[in-house]
């Protein structure tokens, strides 16, 4: 269905667990990798097509996603990231983040 090449400027690098919504496009994180180089996370439609939803910026909003994400019933996203966050804690970078992502 889709092959990650490598390609950190999309975020296509140490892919997560996927999750399917009802409509059967899958989603998921990878750890590196997005426009700031600090993960992602993704959808593949059913029909084979590939976008970033976000991509982290390991500031406030966190970095490195890690682990699987949730899909909730209303298609809202849930995760964690490795580091960001409060940024005056764990010695400059942050400890992590819980994220949400709503349609």
């Amino acid at each position: 269905m889709y092959s990650f090449a490598g390609r950190a400027a999309t975020g296509e690098v140490y892919p997560s667990p996927l999750v399917m919504d009802v409509a059967g496009n899958l989603y998921g994180a990878t750890e590196f990798g997005g426009t700031f180089h600090s993960g992602s996370v993704f959808e593949i439609t059913n029909a084979g097509r590939t976008r970033t939803l976000y991509s982290f910026n390991n500031g406030t909003d966190g970095g490195s996603p890690e682990g699987g994400l949730i899909l909730d019933s209303a298609g809202n996203l849930y995760g964690t990231t490795l580091s960001g966050g409060n940024l005056n804690e764990c010695e400059g970078f942050g400890c992590g983040t819980v994220f949400e992502l709503t349609p």
